[in-house]
């Protein structure tokens, strides 16, 4: 297998040549696409490498497909358990390899976003980049037939980061806020369930943190089907060939089992059970935790739902070292931000998972380095957020807009806000608020399909918001 060349080797700073026309169709380009595809494989974070990578001035890069789109469903796959009973290890997917042969940017759009960005030939080095949202490119395949392809998002950032090695530029020339991880060497275990966790988890392997193994919820039945589904974690993790815990119950055997790995510390976020202190103790440098309130604002099982119950106009994230109460850990870092009173938690939670996934990866070198110390919460000024009740979406129809508005705003991709008319359930699907009154817009009656709430309600009723 060919190395991975570093920062430093003359050849990523110099234009690589084209490649010849000879070489289109032959033993030699074959086999050289075959060398970076081995290197690339090495590294479960890498989604992209340039021929100069592997010490070869030729304008040709290849992209791991298979890594750039979001994780497969495991139907079809076989799991195979190790000696360690509940660990679950996939076979190596097959790796979607595409490549690009003397490429050329032809359009850009206007636009540029920011995003975070690594380089295996900076490898552990990590930075936000400005990119164009759209980028289109010309290029031949390895056969010699030509192509033209255009990519937004992620793809269009692999182009341009790509072509810039061809061009001898490295991402580090204009990247801001680098931080290097490279000497950061302790192994961790990440325990994690739903979306939220396996968003997370998919920002630290971008950021060059890949946990040593993955503890998840086990397989459950969803859909209308009860198909057995394996959580968004896990899909993630075995898409990056990460081995995965299932287990039932966190029992002096299944400790056992994660502490063979050998982790220093640990990552939770959202796994979904109550560790035990001898599960916590079993890490040296302690369990991460991101939670989703400005701690001690809000300990417990939904701070976010919590926070638009009550009307905050400001909430946050938190990064703490978990300890055996509940969400009472020391602090090591948080980053706040503002409620809009329009913001329901379907527009206010995926900002907060990626500022909590963002700040957990900033928080990590400076931790692991022994540079932050747990800020000891202040017990006296902590509240508690409860978990979910059906029946707390119940709304009454009399009561003020603003708490229907925020008992809608809260429940909103969760268990849903409903009433009762002449006693059939009625399920609000869209409302708002407007000149200090609650307005359902959408319904959903009992035993019907959806529709307008003033077609529900009837002519006597058409264009009137209940509330006050």
């Amino acid at each position: 297998m060919k190395d991975i060349v570093q920062d430093g080797a003359p050849i990523l700073r110099e234009i690589a040549k084209p490649v010849p026309e000879s070489m289109f169709g032959s033993t030699e380009l074959s086999r050289l696409v075959r060398d970076m595809a081995k290197a690339l494989d090495h590294y479960p974070e890498g989604v992209a490498l340039a021929a100069p990578q592997v010490g070869v001035s030729y304008r040709l890069f290849i992209v791991r497909k298979d890594r750039t789109l979001p994780p497969p469903s495991n139907q079809g796959r076989t799991l195979e358990p190790n000696s360690k009973g509940p660990t679950l290890v996939a076979p190596p997917p097959p790796p979607e390899i595409e490549v690009f042969i003397n490429p050329e940017i032809v359009k850009t759009s206007r636009k540029k976003a920011k995003a975070d960005e690594g380089c295996l030939s900076v490898h552990g080095v990590y930075g936000t980049t400005k990119r164009h949202e759209r980028v289109t490119i010309k290029a031949r395949k390895a056969d010699g037939s030509h192509i033209m392809r255009g990519a937004g998002g992620l793809m269009a950032q692999i182009f341009e980061h790509e072509i810039d090695h061809l061009n001898g530029i490295l991402f580090t020339d204009h990247a801001e806020r680098l931080i290097n991880v490279s000497h950061l060497t302790h192994s961790f275990a990440y325990f994690g369930t739903p979306k939220v966790a396996s968003d997370t988890l998919a920002v630290l392997i971008e950021r060059g943190f890949v946990p040593s193994v993955v503890i998840t919820s086990p397989d459950a039945l969803r859909g209308r089907g009860l198909t057995l589904t394996p959580s968004e974690t896990k899909t993630l993790a075995l898409a990056h060939s990460i081995p995965v815990m299932t287990p039932e119950k966190l029992n002096a055997e299944i400790i056992a089992d994660i502490d063979a790995f050998g982790c220093d510390y640990a990552v939770c976020v959202a796994y979904g059970k109550i560790f035990p202190e001898e599960l916590i103790g079993a890490f040296p440098m302690g369990v991460l935790n991101v939670h989703y309130s400005l701690l001690p604002k809000y300990r417990g099982a939904t701070p976010l739902e919590t926070a638009l119950l009550n009307g905050e106009n400001e909430t946050g994230v938190t990064i703490q070292k978990m300890t055996k109460e509940l969400d009472a850990g020391g602090i090591l870092a948080q980053e706040a931000t503002s409620v809009e009173k329009n913001e329901t938690v379907r527009e206010l939670r995926p900002r907060l998972i990626q500022m909590g996934a963002n700040l957990l990866a900033e928080t990590l070198p400076e931790y692991l380095k022994g540079t932050i110390t747990p800020v000891v919460q202040n017990a006296t000024r902590a509240t508690r957020a409860y978990k979910i009740k059906k029946e707390d979406g119940l709304l009454a129809l009399d009561a003020s807009a603003e708490e229907n508005w925020n008992k809608y705003r809260a429940y909103a991709d969760s268990i849903g806000t409903y009433f009762f008319r002449d006693g059939k359930r009625i399920k609000i699907t869209k409302a708002s608020l407007k000149n200090g009154k609650f307005v359902i817009e959408r319904v959903i009656p009992e035993g019907k399909r959806e529709m307008d709430y003033a077609a529900f309600a009837g002519k006597q009723e058409n264009g009137r918001a209940p509330g006050r």
